[in-house]
């Protein structure tokens, strides 16, 4: 298992840590223009979609199949879920009396849920599980945790502001923490394996960390239930970086490259403290 994650944490820490100190300095001297320090619940609900690419390259392989090229996919969705935490800051654009703000949140999210598939499996043999086919793999991928840094724009244009609610924009970057696993039997001698009974074939899972760097477009719409707390309700688009590797058959001489895409769109629903 691949683990390349553990310096995640450490900056999310940083960034909470520098935008607490710069709110709460910027709110004790600017407090009469409205600029407002502010920290929430969130729960996020999302609809994730995961692609699952698998490539099994004979040109340099020792098995009856060198020189052929077998090609697999698999896709599914699934719906995640979860509950996170968030702090930020937001600042008026012109005055507090025009309504209109600009604001900047980092937040941490735990989520769960799961999408998983089978691969069809890709050869000329009966099971497709022969050496230097594509095998017919069980797989998952599930979205861990998440870390983002988002702006918003927005304000209270019309009558939303005789409502207490304003609308926004935002965007941001989302560090995403997922994992991917592989469940696989088939042959890895240089020959067909003749039964599946025999410890010639083999079977294992191989799980691997992924870590994305994911793009957050949206829009919300946040109402007043008082002076301090704020309900919103936003609507979000997010697009994962794909993840490549190549893993490596010394024996029989097979490349296999695969790629994990995936991209999900959800609601958010938080409640925001304002001090």
């Amino acid at each position: 298992m691949r683990n390349d994650r553990r310096w995640i944490p450490s900056i999310t820490l940083v960034l909470l840590l520098a935008l607490t100190v710069i709110s709460v300095q910027v709110n004790t001297a600017s407090a009469h223009e409205g600029h407002s320090f502010y920290v929430g619940v969130q729960v996020p609900v999302e609809r994730v979609d995961a692609s699952y690419d698998k490539t099994v390259d004979n040109t340099e392989a020792s098995n009856p199949r060198r020189g052929q090229v077998f090609h697999d996919n698999d896709s599914d969705d699934t719906f995640a879920y979860g509950i996170g935490f968030l702090v930020g800051h937001r600042i008026p654009l012109l005055t507090k009396e025009d309504g209109f703000y600009v604001s900047a949140e980092v937040d941490l999210a735990f989520h769960g849920g799961q999408a998983k598939g089978q691969l069809q499996g890709v050869g000329t043999s009966a099971g497709r599980n022969q050496p230097g086919e594509s095998w017919p793999d069980r797989w998952s991928f599930e979205k861990d945790r998440s870390y983002g840094f988002t702006i918003k724009l927005g304000g209270s244009p019309g009558v939303l502001r005789s409502w207490d609610t304003s609308v926004y924009v935002l965007g941001g970057i989302r560090l995403i923490q997922a994992q991917f696993k592989n469940h696989y039997r088939g042959c890895l001698h240089v020959v067909n394996c003749t039964s599946t009974d025999q410890p010639e074939f083999v079977s294992g899972t191989d799980s691997r960390n992924l870590d994305y760097t994911a793009w957050t477009y949206g829009a919300g719409v946040e109402r007043m239930l008082g002076e301090h707390l704020g309900l919103r309700v936003e609507a979000r688009y997010t697009q994962y970086n794909s993840k490549r590797w190549v893993e490596w058959f010394e024996d029989v001489g097979v490349r296999v490259p695969t790629r994990i895409d995936a991209d999900e769109v959800g609601l958010l629903l938080s409640l925001a403290w304002y001090f």
